[in-house]
């Protein structure tokens, strides 16, 4: 494939449009911000630049175009990325490329959990699947509805799906690294779903990265997930978020408990459900949401709607600044029943939702005597305790004033409640990509050889790689050394190299005279170089003069003597290369 056959794939990948697609994206001036999908942060940091067709995060420091955000976000190669982003476009791609693509693990997964959806699904629509089909009828759901999220079934045999993987040539090992198949203690392999109607899960990239499986009748459990891989984690993904990220943009996200509970209100037309995976929600999940809302609504069966269950269900929002809503649901009804019978008072009950911390502050009250000083005491350090773990600031004033006006406690006794256990709290330690510790003349230079041919030569002629400490750097400039900066763009440029590059390519252009910013940096990397052998120089001065070592003291102060010349003298001599290389 020809450099022009790749820019034109890139000019037909709006940068904003796929970004879109993982991000909730902002208009700020000529860029678009939101949160960074590679790093967690409370605060957007993540910028889309239409007109020059980048992303950058000031966060974390990622940053590239549309091609290496696609490698980066799904943890596929350059030339999955290509294959990828040209199918999107409508681009043919040439059958020769297809083929001398090497195929990423990543790749492999998805690929392999695609080839057991559609096994699925065109089970449940043949003989063997017949019983998963009624179920699904019984259910009340729509053949439309089936087919829209993909709705399988495993049959009951035992190497149904390894008879198929076997088929079409696929490594049974892999395939049980996606949780698709077991292996018993004599090494045969067996489908690990059997006898249940499937759920594909799908990512935001739209890959299948893993299944849910509700087995029929009374066997246990009654829902398996896939296992943990590379390209499925419980924690970090939501069902049905592919499907409703854009009514959730709009409008908001609904978490409800589980895969039937999505399905049938998405049968009866309310699509911006989601649910976790059989886990309780987590931080993560609720920063995935936040890349699109921060309007989120958890929904409580009636008989678990209670003040414990709220603060469990508070908890992984308390570091995120998200105030979520609640719906409580009537006695024995759950989302499922009132999709089928009356979606009408699921809209009434979305509708009235409250905030979280609104049904907690009631429910304090409950069963206690506010006119008895302990419990007075009891109910305020009980709040306090929680506000106190809310890391913003600003919402901890206002959830003190809230308070102080339902409860009739003084907010300056509420106040002293809070500081006192956050004197027992550690600063929250940040998770998300520790920015690199690079000399800033490092990176400059690195800039200008991708861009200056002048750079490479003047590089070349005065062995500057040697003068490189970042490792990643390193690379860079190496290749661009021994290739050449246009192959930066060629299919062959390894993934690692492209990825590096991206990252400055990705920086604003540097401002001034190039040529002065060339000199100052390649003297900057030499005089670090020198001053560190006269550091040296001079510990090793001090030993020989200790110990009355004359020959070698000459010596050392001959070498002291060569380097002072030449630092006196490097920015002419580079100068003077330069000009010879313009």
């Amino acid at each position: 494939m020809n450099k022009e056959t790749i820019e034109n794939i890139k000019a037909h990948n709006d940068i904003i449009s796929v970004v879109s697609e993982y991000v909730h994206l902002k208009k700020r001036g000529r860029s678009y911000v939101g949160l960074c999908p590679f790093h967690e942060e409370k605060t957007p940091s993540f910028y889309v630049d239409p007109q020059r067709q980048i992303y950058k995060c000031f966060g974390c420091g990622a940053g590239g175009d549309v091609i290496s955000f696609i490698m980066e976000i799904k943890g596929i190669n350059f030339g999955e990325a290509i294959e990828e982003l040209s199918k999107r476009a409508g681009i043919p791609v040439q059958r020769s490329f297809k083929k001398s693509t090497s195929r990423s693990e990543n790749r492999i997964y998805y690929d392999i959990n695609r080839t057991a959806m559609e096994f699925y699904k065109e089970t449940l629509l043949s003989p063997p699947g017949e019983a998963g089909l009624e179920y699904l009828k019984h259910r009340g759901l729509k053949m439309e509805t089936i087919k829209s999220l993909n709705l399988g079934y495993a049959p009951e045999a035992w190497d149904s799906l390894v008879n198929l993987l076997r088929s079409k040539s696929i490594r049974l090992d892999d395939a049980i690294k996606c949780g698709l198949l077991n292996q018993g203690p004599g090494g045969k392999y067996y489908d690990r779903f059997r006898g249940r109607v499937m759920f594909p899960i799908i990512d935001l990239g739209g890959e299948v990265s893993g299944f849910g499986g509700r087995v029929l009748g009374q066997g246990e459990p009654k829902y398996i997930n896939s296992p943990e891989s590379p390209v499925f984690a419980k924690r970090r993904i939501l069902y049905n978020l592919a499907n409703a990220k854009d009514e959730i943009r709009a409008h908001g996200a609904i978490i409800v408990e589980g895969y039937m509970d999505v399905i049938s209100l998405y049968n009866a037309g309310f699509t911006r459900a989601v649910a976790s995976l059989g886990t309780s929600l987590t931080e993560d999940h609720v920063r995935l949401l936040k890349r699109f809302t921060d309007k989120i609504t958890l929904v409580f069966d009636g008989d678990n709607a209670g003040k414990s269950a709220m603060i469990r269900a508070l908890e992984p929002f308390l570091k995120t600044g998200v105030v979520p809503k609640v719906v409580v649901l009537p006695k024995d009804k759950d989302p499922d029943d009132i999709a089928s019978s009356d979606i009408e008072l699921w809209y009434k009950l979305v509708e009235e939702a409250e905030s979280i911390w609104d049904f907690i502050f009631r429910e304090s009250f409950i069963g206690r005597d506010t006119s008895k000083l302990e419990d007075q005491i009891t109910v305020v350090k009980e709040i306090a305790s929680l506000i106190s773990r809310v890391e913003d600031r600003l919402m901890q004033d206002l959830l003190i004033e809230r308070f102080s006006t339902i409860s009739g406690v003084s907010m300056e006794t509420l106040k002293r409640a809070v500081d006192e256990n956050n004197k027992g709290l550690r600063p929250a330690s940040y998770k998300g990509i520790a920015a690199r510790d690079v000399d800033l003349a490092e990176e400059t230079l690195a800039r200008i050889i991708m861009s200056d041919p002048r750079a490479i030569r003047l590089a070349k002629e005065m062995d500057l790689l040697k003068y490189f400490r970042d490792k990643e750097i390193s690379i860079l400039v190496s290749y661009v050394i021994e290739r050449g900066a246009d192959m930066l763009n060629d299919p062959s440029c390894p993934d690692n190299v492209r990825k590096i590059a991206s990252r400055y390519l990705a920086e604003d252009e540097i401002k001034g005279d190039i040529r002065k910013a060339m000199i100052d940096a390649t003297q900057h990397l030499i005089l670090r170089e020198l001053n560190k052998d006269l550091a040296n120089i001079q510990e090793e001065i001090l030993m020989a003069e200790k110990g009355k070592n004359r020959e070698a003291l000459l010596a050392l102060l001959e070498q002291k003597k060569e380097k002072i010349m030449t630092k006196k003298k490097i920015r002419d001599d580079i100068v003077e290369v330069l000009k010879r290389n313009e």
